[in-house]
């Protein structure tokens, strides 16, 4: 173990100890291979952001217009930039689609922040592929342990932990790959932390900007770790100081058992969720249960269908619940009652529902705005975050009935998207935009090598194959 002389035994020191000290050899098997499937899902969702992502062409647009030294490569783009430079612009695209992991209890979106830094500041590092994965659990777990212990009171304060919570985990996955001591990594989740930023109006009005937040939570760790390396130095008591971090994003009510209890034990990428939908996380228990009322009842039309009442938390209602006509594909993703209906009418929702045309779409839209009746459940709203449920009836013209309730939507740690299912969400989601071969060639890379096998610049040589345009 470590120690540190004549220095205060601040919650930061104990997780950048434990983290420093780490061996990769030392974290299970089972949580590398968990990893892997963190990084093979974030690559995908990064392809598909690149093509169809708004606010990250104008990310990328502005990236390569500042030139400067060539370190890292923006996958898809295959241009090197400086490393923070690549950091945010693949953090924007991964988070364009919303089809990216994420964690319940801490409310935010891991991949997209941690997953870009550990590449670029890799990279450029010379990391081996096995050190890569070791840094991404390492970023995963600081961060989600975080925004573990300070939910749901930092959500309700309207601060986006993907932003604030991810700029701690990306310093220290940077921390990890330089190979810092334990005051080192913990003067660079310090000023990791010194930049955490992100609040949740963004969804309320022009939702495309929230991809920023991911982006610069990725760059943040970048940037910190750099300075660190430098001489840089922050506050080591930047959680429970008096004017620190707990006291500005949750004022104080956090869980620290959940911050720094069984270190080496609970490994939070365990706990992160897989997206099968291209929305936000609110609505795909929904989702998942007008699936199945489609299935159950038979549904081929949605002139079949007289109403649809759904109860929900209170939580996921502010976010999704408000616009039933969205009028843009940015809105769509954070809309409940469309999705809803495309669910019910196709038994399915992906990217390509929400296309200009799907948007208008006179149907969908009257159906959407008159007939999906959305309600808050204070029952739910209780056992919020543990859980993310919805109650859906369906009452069909006919007088037939479709009525259930679930606690977690699919993709959850308890109801687990397997290898297989992952690779067809690949597959469906990749499939508009690149040859079947690029997925294929992606995940022999990084699923059916050992770690040892592999490296970032097969990742690169696989997307310069498929992505030689930019």
């Amino acid at each position: 173990m470590w120690e540190l002389e004549s220095v205060k035994d601040t919650l930061l020191l104990r997780l950048s100890g434990f983290y420093s000290s780490l061996d990769l050899d030392s974290i299970p098997q089972e949580v590398i291979e968990r990893a892997k499937e963190r990084l093979i899902d974030f690559l995908g969702v990064l392809a598909v952001g690149f093509k169809r992502g708004e606010v990250a062409s104008y990310v990328n647009k502005y990236v390569l217009s500042l030139g400067g030294k060539e370190e890292s490569t923006i996958l898809c783009l295959n241009r090197k930039v400086p490393a923070i430079h690549a950091a945010l612009a693949m953090g924007a695209m991964a988070h364009s689609v919303e089809l990216d992991d994420g964690h319940r209890w801490g409310t935010s979106h891991p991949g997209v922040a941690i997953i870009p830094s550990v590449l670029a500041f890799g990279e450029r590092e010379g990391s081996d592929f096995k050190r890569m994965l070791g840094a991404i659990v390492v970023g995963y777990d600081l961060m989600l342990r975080v925004a573990r212990a300070i939910n749901p009171s930092h959500l309700r304060r309207g601060f986006h932990s993907t932003g604030t919570c991810g700029a701690l985990g990306s310093a220290a996955a940077c921390a990890f790959l330089k190979g810092f001591d334990a005051l080192r990594t913990a003067y660079s989740v310090s000023i990791g932390g010194l930049q955490s930023a992100g609040i949740q109006e963004m969804l309320h009005d022009n939702p495309s900007i929230k991809v920023l937040q991911a982006g610069h939570a990725a760059m943040a760790g970048v940037l910190a770790a750099d300075l660190v390396a430098l001489g840089a130095r922050g506050p080591r008591t930047l959680f429970e100081g008096k004017h620190g971090w707990l006291k500005a994003m949750c004022n104080g009510e956090y869980d620290e058992r959940a911050l720094i209890g069984d270190l080496g034990k609970r490994w939070e990428i365990n706990f992160a969720y897989t997206k099968l939908y291209p929305t936000c996380r609110h609505c795909h228990a929904s989702i998942d249960l007008a699936i199945e009322a489609k299935d159950t009842l038979g549904i081929q039309s949605l002139k079949e269908v007289k109403e649809v009442l759904i109860r929900t938390y209170s939580v996921g209602i502010a976010e999704v619940g408000n616009i039933a006509c969205p009028s843009s594909f940015e809105e769509a993703l954070f809309s409940l009652p469309f999705s809803v209906s495309v669910a019910l009418m196709k038994g399915n929702v992906t990217l390509e529902d929400y296309s200009e045309e799907s948007l208008r779409d006179e149907e969908l839209k009257v159906f959407a705005r008159d007939r999906v009746k959305i309600e808050s459940d204070p029952d739910m709203d209780k056992l919020y975050p543990e859980e993310r449920g919805a109650y859906m009836r369906v009452l069909t013209s006919d007088g037939r009935v479709f009525e259930r309730k679930v606690s977690i939507p699919l993709g959850e740690p308890e109801r687990p998207v397997d290898r297989d299912r992952l690779y067809k969400k690949l597959s469906s989601i990749l499939e508009p935009y690149y040859p079947e071969s690029f997925l294929k060639e992606l995940w022999r890379v990084i699923m059916e090598r050992r770690p040892e096998e592999s490296s970032f610049e097969d990742i690169k040589e696989v997307y310069r194959r498929y992505c030689e345009n930019g």
